[in-house]
């Protein structure tokens, strides 16, 4: 088992307050809820310093269900997974012809990298190791799929298990910054019509928390 790395090695970022890691000794800082505030938030954090050897972002997520999907979900609602990579899902273009990320347009070079940015790999083992979850996809975005035919069209761009709306953005911060990253991401919900969700912010959070106690045992 990889035990190089210590509560102390992280500071640990979130979205919203509920989602503030209950860990004696953690090193917290919030970032606020969407892409732009989680990117101007945690570079402000890593500008001002000191500078961490890691970054652990911690927070929920709502998964594309089965219906939406081509595989099974590999999380289900109130559990943990690593996300292994993560990309900017909405940044392009919307055309007859679908969805044109600007990654990918045409003609001409790639205009932003929306990704995916891959999580560092010796904190996903170290991660995967210790807690035993599926490694995961993240799709980030600036709207939410609460409606079916959304949450259909993005897994079909994205391929993504998870959706989320701070992930890539701290996953390019990170980047830019040469800084390793781990993020979990409990699922309080499934993705498309809000109706058919099953949210679950209280187990999903209740999970999340103890994942994090059995990456950091005390002692």
């Amino acid at each position: 088992m990889n035990d190089a790395w210590s509560l102390a090695d992280f500071v640990f970022v979130h979205a919203a307050a509920l989602e503030r890691p209950r860990l004696a000794g953690a090193v917290c800082h919030r970032l606020g809820v969407g892409k732009v505030a989680a990117a101007m938030a945690l570079t402000a954090r890593l500008h001002e310093g000191p500078r961490p050897r890691a970054v652990l972002l911690c927070g929920v997520a709502g998964a594309y269900p089965a219906r939406h999907r081509r595989t099974p979900p590999p999380l289900g609602l109130a559990s943990v997974g690593i996300v292994g990579s993560d990309l900017l899902a909405d940044e392009g273009v919307a055309t007859p012809e679908g969805f044109l990320d600007l990654g990918r347009s045409e003609p001409g070079p790639a205009l932003v990298d929306v990704g995916p940015f891959a999580a560092a790999p010796e904190l996903v083992q170290f991660a995967a190791q210790r807690l035993a979850v599926p490694i995961v996809r993240g799709a980030t975005v600036s709207t939410c799929s609460g409606v079916d035919a959304l949450s259909a069209a993005r897994y079909a761009h994205t391929a993504a298990d998870i959706e989320t709306m701070e992930g890539a953005a701290v996953a390019a911060v990170c980047q830019r910054f040469g800084i390793p990253l781990l993020q979990l991401r409990a699922i309080s919900n499934w993705t498309g019509d809000r109706e058919r969700g099953e949210w679950d912010l209280a187990a999903a959070m209740a999970a999340l928390q103890a994942a994090l106690v059995r990456l950091f045992p005390a002692g």
